[in-house]
């Protein structure tokens, strides 16, 4: 919750005594959260909302994971909007970049990108084998509809502003419905 409130709610005094004694934890500037939701994802993902603002919205490898297409990391990943002044700090990514709403989807009632524009920016982005590894999960959820699926995924790449490691997604896409002696060494 936002420190102001847990002020609120437990008193200054209280707080400040929770935070030093380790029962609540203060992971970025603003934003609090009892002790033993440190390592929740979820809970993790719900307080870097906080931090980033009513716009902001869970991105990147994060919204992979929250999908379940992808392992949670310690980092939690935000976009937020360019006139958001808004810094990375402590396992806090904080990317800056126009948002689009119909981007973006309430899943376990958390402002996320959807699969598909989180994935192409990972796809750009993360490290070849964890991106690969990501996507084919994905498209092994859909079952008939992973075609469709990858269709999204390379029209996303296609629009993609930043251009940037688009190359290197677009030879993933392929890959990724390759069988595995085709693929072999494919991927550093």
């Amino acid at each position: 919750m936002p420190r102001d409130d847990a002020e609120r709610l437990l008193g200054r005094t209280e707080l400040a005594d929770s935070l030093e004694a380790g029962e609540w934890v203060q992971p970025w500037s603003g934003v609090v959260l009892p002790a033993d939701l440190v390592r929740d994802p979820k809970a993790r993902a719900a307080a870097a909302l906080l931090r980033a603002g009513d716009r902001g919205v869970i991105s990147g490898p994060t919204a992979v994971a929250m999908h379940g297409c992808g392992p949670a990391e310690d980092a939690v990943h935000v976009t937020v909007p360019y006139d958001r002044d808004l810094r990375s700090q402590d396992d806090l990514v904080v990317h800056h970049a126009w948002l689009r709403e119909s981007d973006v989807i309430e899943l376990d009632g958390l402002r996320v990108l959807a699969l598909d524009v989180a994935l192409a920016d990972v796809l750009c982005t993360g490290p070849q084998r964890r991106a690969l590894d990501c996507l084919e999960r994905a498209l092994g959820r859909l079952g008939s509809s992973a075609e469709h699926f990858r269709a999204l995924v390379g029209e996303r790449l296609t629009r993609r502003r930043d251009r940037r490691g688009t190359r290197t997604a677009f030879a993933l896409l392929e890959i990724a419905w390759a069988r595995p002696g085709e693929i072999a060494g494919a991927v550093p």
